[in-house]
């Protein structure tokens, strides 16, 4: 794992579009999914990487390819109780389930704690499959809110840690 550079935009974009289509087919409407595109999601990740605000790191393969990004920092929505947040943490479906998700994510929450973060909050979808990976990290429910996505109403919960030390 290694913090996130200029030069990874375009591996991070790729990552973002094919984890979005493997992992939200069946929940996300297929035509939005395929309008998915890596180029934009390109401009968007280089705004990110250059704000500084956020926290990114990525994991390569063996051969330097991007299969997986972790992002987190200030949380977003102005919560009154949770300050930090895991953005995003995304995988290649072929590099799943292979103990990536902890390392790319184990970095993110040190940084941080770092910055003096007590507590953390993550959303997800409630439907995806994945969201047992952040119970195994100790994440508790702690918040629902609806989302609207390319007009399906979907539900997103907030996995909470009061203590961000436990987290990791």
């Amino acid at each position: 794992m290694r913090i996130a550079s200029a030069a990874d935009i375009q591996g991070i974009a790729h990552v973002h579009v094919d984890s979005w289509k493997s992992t939200y087919k069946g929940i996300i409407s297929n035509e939005y999914l395929a309008s998915l595109d890596t180029e934009k999601r390109a401009e968007s990740w280089e705004k990110i990487l250059n704000n500084g605000k956020s926290i990114t790191y990525v994991a390569e393969s063996e051969t330097g390819e991007i299969v997986g990004f972790a992002s987190g920092g200030q949380e977003q929505t102005g919560d009154p109780i949770y300050m930090g947040e895991v953005y995003a943490i995304y995988i290649l479906e072929s590099h799943q389930r292979k103990g990536l998700g902890k390392k790319l994510i184990k970095p993110v929450i040190a940084e941080l704690i770092n910055r003096k973060f007590p507590n953390l909050v993550i959303w997800a979808l409630e439907e995806n499959g994945c969201r047992s990976f952040y119970e195994s990290l100790g994440g508790k429910i702690v918040n629902k809110k609806p989302i609207l996505i390319s007009g399906s109403s979907l539900i997103e919960v907030a996995y909470g840690w009061d203590n961000i030390q436990e987290a990791l």
